[in-house]
């Protein structure tokens, strides 16, 4: 998996480039922590939290993947370290299954960077390319 930042001019924005279509979302997790923390987080013991969206497209699924761990962190109060994620095509669209390793918000609270309102629709791509997958995602901080 690889990610990438990008500058914007009024927004945060980055790219994420992996071998399947669950590790590009479990990547987009890991862009949406490090712009709202400081520095990586390392994955330590926690909670287990098991999350399930749904949406017509690829593209929809990913803003509402990156919202539902936004919300977690700053309305719940719990830090997706780790996520392992299945994404399956279905006759509706696209279904995530997720499990997440949370730790409380107060044990990185020092390191927190700033909120996250949502991610956007605004630039948003997900393309796949020989084999690899990739998104390009914008943030409204």
């Amino acid at each position: 998996m690889r990610l990438r930042m990008l500058d914007h001019t009024a927004d945060v924005g980055f790219e994420v480039e992996a071998g399947s279509l669950a590790a590009l979302f479990e990547g987009a997790a890991k862009g949406l922590l490090e712009v709202m923390f400081e520095g990586p987080l390392e994955a330590e013991s926690g909670d287990e939290r098991r999350l399930r969206l749904e949406a017509e497209s690829l593209e929809t699924l990913l803003v509402r993947w990156l919202d539902e761990l936004a919300y977690l962190v700053q309305t719940r109060g719990e830090v997706p370290l780790g996520t392992e994620v299945s994404l399956d095509h279905t006759p509706a669209g696209w279904r995530l299954e997720a499990r997440l390793a949370t730790v409380p918000f107060d044990r990185v609270a020092n390191r927190f960077a700033g909120e996250v309102k949502a991610a956007t629709y605004h630039g948003l791509e997900i393309e796949q390319t020989g084999g690899r997958y990739r998104a390009r995602v914008i943030l409204d901080v």
